[in-house]
């Protein structure tokens, strides 16, 4: 059995290891959410007379602002992320009890941000989609539902940890 510091130092190198490998899908997630701002669906318009050189195409469709909104969610909240294991990074080394709740705390909250931006990019991609495709309703509505799968991924994860933590068994 082991004494209460070396659970306590189990516990953060565990925490640190688990914050590693987020972070790398915090940093790719902020990547991807980046360009996608920049590299719009549906283009910018190109005409070098027209007033409107250099705007986004789409910009008056709800489907393509739903985009834009989700993907900058999206950015920021894995940026809030990668800046949470960052700051993780900066103090692994809790000496006290306090420090470690906080060290938990941090991570936690990083966790919450990355799962958000996770929703957020599934959402933007559903739109984006949908504001390109929208000229072919039944090919948009099945991506969108298609892309629309991934919260049902999460709503069973989520019930499988809940049923780990509580204790809830399935009779097999």
């Amino acid at each position: 059995m082991m004494n209460s510091d070396e659970n306590e130092k189990r516990k953060i190198r565990d925490i640190m290891n688990a914050a590693q490998i987020h972070l790398v899908v915090a940093t790719l997630l902020v990547t991807v959410t980046f360009a996608a701002g920049f590299t719009l669906p549906g283009g910018f318009e190109s005409d070098h007379d027209s007033p409107h050189k250099g705007m986004a195409i789409l910009v008056k469709k709800p489907a393509f602002c739903a985009f834009v909104v989700t993907d900058a969610i999206a950015f920021v909240c894995s940026a809030g992320a990668v800046f949470s294991y960052f700051v993780m990074a900066a103090n692994h080394h809790p000496t006290t009890k306090e420090e470690l709740r906080v060290l938990v705390n941090i991570y936690r909250v990083a966790t919450i941000l990355q799962f958000l931006s996770m929703s957020a990019v599934v959402i933007a991609f559903v739109t984006g989609l949908y504001a390109t495709l929208s000229h072919s309703v039944s090919l948009a509505t099945s991506v969108c539902a298609i892309g629309c799968l991934s919260f049902i991924i999460y709503v069973f994860v989520f019930h499988l940890i809940y049923k780990g933590l509580t204790g809830e068994t399935t009779n097999q």
